[in-house]
């Protein structure tokens, strides 16, 4: 039997999701020692399986769990969006590791409450230990990228979905149709990190993006972040941004970032939201 057990020293609260009988013993025919209105914020003390011990105002009792959040963590970096939109902006950001309450899921959204904060988090941010979902069957990623993320039930936030074959040296778009399927829109050859300085592998979230970037050497147009420093951007430029210096596609010459011919790096600026899902290999 499923026990819970909090963490030292670490108080949990969870939210009613309707309003429910305090009860004074674990039984739906315990004494009433008060109604908790829906969406109030309740002290764990501890629970088993069906039924929660917990504080409230004062009072100690138990509580149904069908009628309380259900706990989740978050296993990246995500953010708390005041609508089930990626488009929307942030309320808050949350880290990698993170508990919130699940309130309820409506498609690939959950509404949650974070440090007091109610919003949403898309689904595929959220496990039940922190970790990251389990791995994808690649026997087609090299092969047939589009049967490879519909095989795969690949989630985006977004409308759009990218994958880039480290291999072959190709990245995809993807848009889903009417039927929920993945729909390939484009396949680009591209340049990628040397051995030296690999490109990063997984699966990540565009977040951010710059116009242009460089040093006194170089500039690169169009950057669209994929974690850190890492992009998919033009070919390169000189340092004005007046002449390409480099258009080199299909090799692994990168610093690490994914090089595109400037009209596929625009396409990617304008037209791909924050947090569509990138996956890398």
């Amino acid at each position: 039997m499923y026990k819970y057990k909090r963490q030292q020293n670490q108080v949990v609260f969870k939210y009613t999701l309707a309003n429910v009988n305090l009860r004074d013993r674990k039984s739906t025919e315990g004494g009433v020692i008060e109604v908790i209105p829906s969406g109030s914020k309740v002290q764990v003390v501890d629970g088993e399986e069906d039924w929660y011990e917990v504080i409230h105002n004062g009072k100690r009792g138990f509580v149904y769990s069908e009628y309380l959040s259900k706990t989740k963590y978050t296993w990246t970096d995500t953010s708390l969006r005041p609508f089930a939109d990626s488009s929307t902006n942030p309320i808050a950001d949350i880290p990698a590791k993170s508990r919130v309450q699940v309130l309820n899921v409506s498609g690939n959204w959950s509404r949650v409450i974070y440090n007091d904060q109610e919003g949403y988090i898309f689904n595929t941010f959220l496990t039940d230990d922190g970790n990251p979902p389990e791995g994808y069957d690649l026997t087609y990623f090299y092969t047939d990228m589009l049967r490879f993320v519909n095989d795969n039930n690949i989630k985006s936030p977004t409308k759009n979905l990218i994958a880039t074959d480290l291999t072959n040296k190709l990245t995809y778009v993807f848009e889903k149709d009417e039927n929920n399927k993945w729909v390939q829109l484009y396949k680009w050859s591209s340049s990628v990190g040397k051995p030296s300085t690999p490109t990063i592998t997984g699966t990540f979230y565009i977040n951010g993006r710059k116009p242009y970037f460089g040093s006194d050497t170089y500039r690169v147009k169009y950057a669209t972040r994929i974690r850190g420093s890492y992009y998919y951007h033009s070919i390169l430029f000189n340092a004005e941004g007046t002449e390409i210096i480099d258009d080199t596609l299909g090799e692994a010459i990168s610093h690490g970032c994914i090089r595109l011919a400037l009209e596929n790096a625009r396409w990617i600026y304008e037209n791909i939201l924050d947090t569509t899902t990138v996956v890398i290999n």
